[in-house]
């Protein structure tokens, strides 16, 4: 046929220039460290097709660039098509398949400090990080939604507040914007207080299968019910006293984590702004491999949450000295 052919680039380029990539500029692709691919490489090899091609006739290596690229850019398929050379077709069914090894791997990155000790140590970090840390802190927990497309059934209870859809992930965050909890997947019309109650993480506590420790405890945002491991802000209604204030602001900066979280992966993986799938089940997986790699990064890398925190926190330290925790003993 005449007129111009759609020109497709010679791609195999693409993925030989990932091979020399310095590491700056593989960052700027991948949003992480060539030594993090590799250890997230190794850490899928097991379920990978022993072949280096297996049934889908691609390595691992390639794989997993093709899904980190999608979830960090959240292009089409039809531009991860073109850019790793392979037939679009394939590309989803290689992007589902790393997504649902990924989450595999929860169990072993996303992990709650369960023993005495290891609640103290997570505790001990927050006080270290802020100069205006809230004592006893085991984590913190918030909601945020993940924009998704207008789903086939019950889309009702998937409309939010804003009138688009979305699904709900809660996390509970460690003073290094680690997860240390996640539940996600709830419809976008709940609210953070009903999500709490259904939550594996809650529902073990009240059954006993995880102990908190005496005095520590999560700090939730107003959103949130008061209870014996929540704590919470009072509730504003123009007539705080000082104290009431200082605690809340106390609560606020050392709360500062869980948003910031959430900031960092949303920015990381692009496709967490808005996931477009036909498949129900795979946003709650997209949001879920994100989280954990988002982990993973932090494990690798360390983070600069200290500059970040630094940043956002005003409030100085001796603010703590004169403050006592509703039903608390006085904070040392």
């Amino acid at each position: 046929g005449g007129g111009p052919k759609r020109k497709i680039p010679k791609t195999s380029n693409f993925c030989k220039t990932i091979k020399c990539m310095q590491d700056d500029v593989f960052y700027a692709h991948f949003r992480m460290k060539k030594s993090t691919f590799k250890n997230l490489q190794t850490m899928l090899m097991p379920w990978w097709p022993s072949r280096t091609t297996g049934r889908i006739g691609i390595s691992l290596e390639k794989a997993l660039q093709i899904a980190i690229w999608k979830l960090s850019n959240n292009c089409s398929f039809r531009d991860v098509s073109d850019r790793f050379g392979v037939a679009v077709g394939l590309a989803y069914k290689v992007f589902v398949k790393i997504i649902k090894m990924i989450c595999r791997l929860k169990k072993d990155v996303i992990k709650f400090p369960r023993s005495e000790a290891e609640q103290k140590q997570t505790s001990e970090a927050f006080s270290t990080l802020r100069f205006n840390p809230f004592p006893f802190v085991l984590g913190c927990v918030d909601g945020t939604h993940i924009p998704i497309s207008q789903p086939i059934r019950d889309e009702i209870s998937y409309r939010n507040r804003k009138g688009t859809y979305s699904i709900i992930a809660q996390a509970i965050v460690d003073s290094r914007m680690k997860f240390i909890d996640v539940f996600i997947g709830c419809p976008g019309a709940c609210h953070d207080a009903s999500i709490w109650q259904m939550s594996p993480i809650k529902k073990a506590i009240i059954n006993k299968e995880i102990n908190i420790y005496p005095n520590y405890h999560f700090l939730g945002d107003g959103g949130y019910p008061l209870e014996m491991c929540v704590m919470v802000p009072y509730r504003d209604n123009g007539f705080l006293t000082p104290m009431q204030s200082k605690y809340n602001a106390i609560i606020s900066s050392t709360r500062v984590v869980v948003e910031q979280a959430f900031g960092v992966l949303k920015k990381k993986f692009r496709i967490l702004k808005y996931i477009e799938v036909q498949n129900p089940s795979l946003p709650k997986l997209i949001t879920m491999a994100c989280m954990i790699i988002h982990n993973i990064i932090i494990i690798n890398e360390g983070n600069n949450a200290d500059d970040l925190i630094a940043e956002t926190n005003a409030i100085t330290s001796e603010t703590l000295e004169e403050v006592t925790l509703p039903g608390q003993r006085e904070a040392k």
